[in-house]
């Protein structure tokens, strides 16, 4: 009985402590909360600087320092493979800061952002109708940026996939017997792309062979 006493008033001295370390901040300046991302991107903690983005934003929504912080954090959101959340810093960016001269940069890191997710979206037509949409408003809006030859590809890319799609619906439709919808799916492949890049399928485990084509 001494021994669980001793652990509890252990444990509760645990608590107690922890809790008493980690008090609630509020009311610094931009630069500290600034400064506060940047050490938690550099010790692998995303979610610590999402955390403190949202204090940045919230007392200082007028910062230069918040879209600065919104890029960082998109790109780094990216390099750890967290590209939902990369989309978002890069979406809210260029809703809010449309003014400042580097959207064309933007943009292409929405896009690549897109480009890298693609392996886990391989079956949404909506993800990648979108993605070709922003391709293209894209390539019409910046003709001669620096990035336009890597949008190019990377739209090339996109449509590829979309073509690869829509056999692979097709499929399911022909296996159902159901040839009006398959059809459609059908009219909708771009054969002179196909012809011009020659594309080889993607690999499709047995497995989800199995249960989705």
């Amino acid at each position: 009985m001494r021994i669980y006493a001793f652990m509890c008033l252990l444990f509760a001295n645990l608590i107690f402590f922890g809790c008493a370390k980690k008090e609630v901040e509020y009311n610094k300046p931009a630069s500290y909360w600034y400064e506060s991302i940047i050490k938690e991107i550099n010790f692998g903690n995303l979610e610590g600087a999402d955390g403190y983005f949202s204090s940045l934003q919230s007392e200082h929504i007028n910062s230069p320092l918040v879209p600065e912080a919104m890029l960082i954090l998109g790109e780094a959101h990216m390099e750890k493979d967290e590209y939902l959340l990369a989309a978002f810093y890069f979406d809210e960016y260029l809703k809010r800061y449309t003014s400042l001269a580097n959207q064309d940069y933007v943009r292409y890191l929405k896009i690549l952002t897109n480009f890298y997710g693609f392996k886990n979206y391989s079956k949404d037509q909506e993800f990648i109708a979108q993605s070709i949409k922003e391709a293209q408003n894209f390539l019409q809006s910046y003709p001669n940026s620096r990035y336009t030859p890597y949008v190019e590809y990377i739209y090339i890319k996109f449509q590829l996939g979309q073509i690869e799609l829509y056999k692979a619906i097709a499929n399911v439709y022909d296996k159902q017997d159901k040839d009006e919808a398959k059809d459609k799916y059908l009219s909708r492949i771009n054969e002179e792309l196909l012809t011009r890049f020659k594309p080889k399928p993607s690999h499709i485990p047995w497995y989800v062979k199995l249960f989705n084509w």
